[in-house]
């Protein structure tokens, strides 16, 4: 039998493929090598990118957490401002804990520095009285006039200044003041806005009585009084706007006050009462169980709005001169007893026609003038507190009635639960009071803080874990409300 044998080209061609198959298997093992060096760190890189990626997320929600928590504690400057007061340069004060996008925060605050109403150079004499022989009252908070009740009614006179200065007696000058007459009755404002009354700048000949518990709020600016305005049994009144909160706003009120004037003559914040002819200011409960509580907020101006600067700082003022001429009114004289200069404003502070001439300016003198004679004429700011229930008193501008007078009356043993407090500095003609007097009675200056600045800080909570993330700012904050941030850094370790 013949062996059938390939030909040669046939089993080369197969020797040839079996090498090819060899080369084939190196090139793929040396593929998968070079592979798992490549995809090795590739998948490391991955794994570190995501990591760091997480750690990214997770800092960025601190992040927003803290700097909500700031924001949070900014929304209302005025209750930051009073939480913040208590604390001290190492005594942290610690503010509501904030959970926010499920991140526990912590916030405290200390107070790194503090500015008063008026510095040394500008603190004016705490309480004058100009009368011959008027005595200074109880409660005097402050330093006294050194000449009050001198035997010459014009000593004061070489120690008056026309701003407030430093050991110096203030008159200021009298503010302009808008012509028209807002209602008597004050208006209401609309349902939905809550029960408030409120009253605009404006000139009042007619008395304006508030015996009633709906809560009243004047609106900021220059009210001028020819008559009484009397806060009695009851009266629940926040006058102008600033630190202490009144029923609604200027802003509202300007707005939204049902059958407002069309004139309302706003202007700053707080409020200036201008008192001429026979306009006075009377706190009284009527001798019932319900006292008043009305409280002024201080009157800020800017410094651009001529004829109401002068304002500034100065919440009750009356208009001095002369109240026995039919035109023109000159200093007031009451020879051996009383002698004060005419009032000036701001626009006319060297006319030598009286500006309080009521042809010119609308202005009458004050015809509440105590006398040798008469030395208890009606008093021109009456504090009558005789019931046994709690009252309010709270001015913290200038008082500056130098031909008026002040008297404080508390009935026999009902001094419990009242407050008086007249602490922007007073120069009166005369300051009386009863023998029993408000358990909180202060008339003179308190130079109050009306500017802080703290700081902030909130920080992530420390148990959670890292990243530990800290918001750090600088706040600086007015009493009224106004604030500024001075520096604000967040860091994370």
């Amino acid at each position: 039998m013949t062996r059938l044998r390939w030909p040669w080209s046939v089993r080369a061609r197969s020797r040839a493929t079996d090498r090819d198959e060899g080369v084939a298997l190196v090139f793929a093992l040396m593929f998968i090598v070079v592979g798992s060096m490549v995809i090795l760190p590739l998948l490391s890189y991955a794994s570190t990118v995501m990591t760091a990626a997480g750690g990214q997320h997770r800092k960025a929600d601190r992040a927003a957490a803290v700097t909500g928590s700031l924001r949070i504690a900014l929304a209302d400057p005025s209750h930051l401002f009073t939480a913040c007061s208590a604390s001290g340069l190492h005594n942290e004060v610690p503010l509501a804990t904030v959970d926010d996008l499920g991140i526990t925060v912590f916030t405290e605050c200390t107070t790194v520095a503090e500015a008063s109403e008026l510095s040394g150079e500008d603190l004016r004499v705490a309480m004058t009285t100009v009368a011959v022989g008027s005595v200074i009252p109880d409660g005097t908070v402050g330093d006294a006039y050194i000449n009050s009740g001198a035997s010459n009614p014009l000593m004061w006179w070489d120690d008056m200044t026309t701003e407030s200065t430093g050991g110096k007696v203030f008159l200021p000058y009298l503010p302009t003041h808008a012509l028209n007459h807002p209602a008597n009755g004050g208006y209401m404002m609309p349902a939905w806005a809550g029960t408030c009354r409120v009253y605009f700048p404006g000139t009042y000949n007619d008395p304006v009585t508030i015996n009633d518990s709906t809560p009243t709020f004047f609106t900021s600016g220059v009210y001028y009084f020819e008559s009484n305005i009397t806060f009695g049994p009851g009266a629940n009144v926040v006058v102008g706007e600033g630190a202490i909160e009144g029923c609604t706003t200027n802003a509202e009120a300007a707005f939204y006050a049902v059958n407002a004037p069309a004139s309302i003559s706003i202007s700053g914040i707080g409020a200036t009462f201008v008192l001429g002819d026979v306009g006075r200011v009377v706190f009284t409960d009527d001798g019932t169980d319900t006292g008043p509580s009305v409280l002024f907020n201080s009157r800020l101006v800017d410094p651009t709005d001529v004829g109401n600067t002068v304002t500034s700082g100065v919440s009750i003022v009356s208009v001095n001169g002369s109240p026995f001429s039919a035109t023109v009114s000159d200093n007031l004289d009451e020879p051996g007893y009383l002698q004060v200069p005419k009032s000036l404003t701001e626009t006319n502070p060297t006319d030598t026609t009286p500006p309080v001439d009521a042809a010119s300016t609308a202005y009458r003198p004050s015809t509440l003038v105590p006398t040798l004679a008469a030395p208890d004429a009606t008093p021109i700011i009456d504090i009558s507190l005789t019931g046994a229930g709690v009252a309010t008193v709270y001015v913290p501008g200038y008082i500056a009635v130098p031909q008026g007078r002040i008297n404080v009356t508390v009935g026999a043993g009902m001094g419990a639960d009242k407050s008086v407090q007249l602490v922007g500095a007073v120069l009166a003609a005369r300051v009386t009071h009863t023998t029993d007097l408000p358990v909180d009675l202060q008339m003179g200056f308190v130079n109050r803080v009306v500017q802080k600045t703290f700081k902030v800080v909130s920080e992530t909570d420390p148990a959670a874990g890292k990243p530990h993330v800290v918001s750090t700012a600088v706040v600086q904050i007015n009493d009224y409300g106004e604030y500024a941030i001075n520096s604000w850094v967040i860091t994370n370790d």
